[in-house]
């Protein structure tokens, strides 16, 4: 039986008896005793503490950038996501494979590290006659925990709600599988199984509602390390780029886990029943139990119950932040063959290695069409806060320091409320492939029956099209018009009944059936 028991500290006194319990006066409780931490004890936690306080309050003068900058006027479930699932300490970049997705992309817990012991030395020579730090110990837990428990509460809910891998549009289920980065192909393996996906979301959900909890903080803490140690191991497995938060969070789970570990050691391995005494300081004033609680409350009403009602309303409004929320052609969907292609009023035949003719189209639910061509390369883009080197950005492998932190994750502008370039700035489509298909986003004029086309990809964005269409047959889409390169096109599309063994089977009606 594993029970806790707070310790409420009135007088800085060793207490060594125990007290009745309230419910049943014939029961004893511990009561904690307060005891001469050795020096060792104190030079330890002295560099835990500054470690542990780095990382569970912002340091990074970006992260206070972001915070003065963002768009209130709009709030939504990004802007909380990019104040409390992100930040960590990150002074430091190495511009290399090894910086990136490597040991090196660690060396900011190793500065930290350097900077606690040398604070803790220093703090060793000017406070050597204290007995203990019980209070310090409480309060770094408590820290600790909520920065934890906001942390994966807000990744939980971007999987809960089926926003962080989106399941496989018609474009990437007609991407070959080569072209797939190993981050692109770990997320569509997740985001193909959406039930799956809102699995591992209640796992860091829950583990981080426990962490509000001081009763259930053992258990909170138990479980982030395991799952957000996890999520570490994938993020390097499969060049993820993400490890260094999620394995922070991982180690701040496991020094609060550590003051509870004694008591699962006797309770798991010696069978024990164990009991947790828990130090648990008193106020002087009731003003300083007022702000604790205000705080307390205004924290979790921010980052848990409004955070929780903003991903409702945009999973309820189509407000998923990596897909586009316009509704694209009625009944579009799907994917076509080209059986038909011409080139100024002249026929093109089907080529493997033509850069004009399109082999292939799908058009997707929302606002978005995309063509396969042969031999017209385009710049890769990358879907990483911070994580890749941008364009134009090449290993340097020089290191860099900056107080303001991981600049690029810091973009100030980022989250401006602007629906006119939500949609083409959207590039969750075609990110992370290295492929031959091109994603345009259009606007449809329905009346004149016209779209307009502009390339998604930010280094081509000059490329439009106007193209009329019609649609004789409900599988049939013809276009015609001017494509990005000024010349007359005429295109007859036919779509395709085309299964993919990786969605769906059927069973013996002939109904489809999702079988992941």
């Amino acid at each position: 039986m594993f029970q806790e028991y707070p310790y409420i500290d009135v007088n800085p006194v060793d207490h060594r008896s125990s007290q009745p319990d309230e419910k049943n006066d014939s029961v004893l409780q511990p009561v904690a005793v307060r005891r001469h931490w050795t020096t060792n004890e104190k030079f330890i936690f002295r560099v835990a503490f500054i470690f542990v306080l780095v990382f569970s309050i912002p340091t990074d003068t970006g992260w206070y950038a972001k915070l003065f900058t963002l768009d209130y006027t709009h709030l939504n479930y990004r802007h909380l996501n990019s104040l409390v699932a992100f930040f960590n300490p990150h002074f430091i970049n190495h511009y290399s494979e090894s910086g990136f997705f490597g040991l090196y992309s660690y060396v900011n817990l190793l500065l930290v590290f350097v900077v606690a012991l040398i604070g803790a030395g220093i703090w060793t020579l000017l406070d050597k006659n204290r007995n203990d730090y019980d209070v310090l110990y409480y309060w770094s837990r408590v820290a600790a925990r909520y920065r934890i428990a906001y942390g994966v509460i807000a990744w939980g809910y971007k999987k809960i709600f089926v926003m962080q891998m989106p399941f496989p549009s018609e474009g990437l289920l007609n991407t070959e599988f080569i072209n797939f980065f190993a981050k692109r192909l770990y997320w569509e393996s997740l985001g193909i199984v959406p039930s799956y996906e809102v699995f591992l979301g209640f796992a860091e959900f829950i583990p981080g509602v426990l962490l509000l909890f001081r009763k259930t903080t053992a258990l909170g803490t138990a479980l982030t390390v395991v799952v957000l140690g996890n999520v570490a191991i994938a993020n390097h497995a499969y060049d993820i780029g993400e490890q260094v938060p999620s394995f922070s969070l991982s180690l701040l789970a496991f020094f609060v886990l550590w003051y509870y570990l004694p008591s699962i050691w006797n309770l798991l391995v010696r069978e024990k029943d164990s009991q947790v005494v828990s130090f648990v300081p008193a106020f002087q004033y009731k003003w300083q139990t007022y702000l604790k609680k205000s705080i307390q409350y205004t924290g979790n009403f921010i980052f848990v119950f409004l955070f929780g009602a903003f991903e409702i309303y945009a999973y309820t409004h189509n407000d998923f932040y990596k897909i586009p929320n316009t509704p694209g052609l009625t009944n579009a969907k799907g994917y076509y063959q080209v059986t038909e292609f011409r080139l100024n009023n002249k026929p093109v035949p089907y080529s493997p290695l033509d850069s004009i003719r399109w082999q292939d189209v799908s058009f997707e639910e929302f606002s978005s069409m995309s063509f396969r061509v042969a031999n017209r390369p385009q710049q890769i883009q990358m879907f990483a806060a911070g994580s890749y080197p941008r364009y134009g950005e090449h290993y340097d492998y020089k290191w860099k320091f900056h107080p303001k932190g991981d600049e690029r994750r810091y973009e100030t502008n980022e989250d401006k409320f602007d629906p006119e370039k939500r949609d083409i700035n959207i590039n969750w489509e075609f990110s992370g492939l290295g492929s031959e298909r091109h994603w345009y986003h259009y606007k449809a004029d329905t009346v004149n029956q016209i779209l307009y086309l502009q390339h998604k990809n930010r280094h081509t964005r000059k490329l439009k099209q106007v193209l009329h269409y019609s649609r004789p047959t409900p599988s049939r889409i013809i276009l015609s018009g001017t494509n990005e390169f000024n010349d007359s096109i005429y295109v007859v599309l036919d779509k395709q009944q085309k299964q993919y063994p990786a969605i769906n089977s059927y069973d013996k009606s002939g109904k489809t059936s999702y079988s992941y």
